[in-house]
């Protein structure tokens, strides 16, 4: 989790330097070939990352051995998370479309979207049922998706401006810091809790 961190951050990075919409692209003369090829090495790296972190964990801890039901929940969370995302970003690509009918050309408006960052709030509620997931014992999760109610508070003040490439990177901040910190407070719990061993552990019976 917390290398999905890291590479959500990346992102956000990438996201600051290089245009997100079709107006910022024809501003900048048309897309930069090498934005996306380090967009790519760049999910070259995250993924052996993933990969490395992976085995670590498995040559200190032992391999984890999910149950059925704990397979199912998870994929029906994991859905859960793909859907709090895709439907306010999709809700945010018609609105900023609707504007680009509505809007006079000359007043550049082709940028703005809805008037808050709803990906915040539902994003925010898929941590609280990630939390739930994962046991009450993990309260930091609450934070963190207190953390995203009280951003997401702040871009109904128009903090920082309402607009699609803006609510695109603060999505991706906030959730790779939030993936950050979860994951470096998770491998804390964990390194505490467990002593390190090469067996295959079972999570529940």
């Amino acid at each position: 989790m917390a290398a999905g961190g890291v590479g959500l951050l990346l992102l956000f990075a990438w996201e600051m330097a290089f245009p997100l919409t079709l107006a910022d692209l024809r501003a900048a003369g048309g897309p930069n070939p090498w934005s996306y090829a380090l967009l790519l090495a760049g999910c070259a790296v995250l993924i052996a990352g993933i990969l490395w972190i992976n085995g670590w964990y498995r040559r200190n801890y032992g391999a984890v051995v999910r149950t059925r039901k704990q397979n199912r929940v998870g994929a029906v969370l994991a859905g859960a998370g793909l859907l709090a995302f895709l439907i306010p970003f999709e809700a945010e690509i018609f609105a900023m479309n609707r504007g680009l009918l509505e809007v006079p050309p000359q007043l550049d408006a082709s940028g703005h979207t809805l008037p808050a960052n709803f990906m915040l709030f539902t994003l925010s509620l898929w941590i609280i049922g990630y939390w739930l997931y994962l046991g009450r014992a993990f309260w930091h999760y609450l934070v963190i998706a207190g953390v995203g109610f009280v951003l997401g508070l702040v871009s109904i003040a128009g903090i920082p401006p309402a607009t699609f490439d803006w609510h695109i990177r603060e999505v991706t901040l906030y959730f790779g810091l939030a993936s950050l910190a979860g994951g470096v407070i998770d491998h804390l719990i964990l390194t505490r809790s467990m002593p390190s061993s090469g067996t295959s552990v079972a999570t529940d019976t």
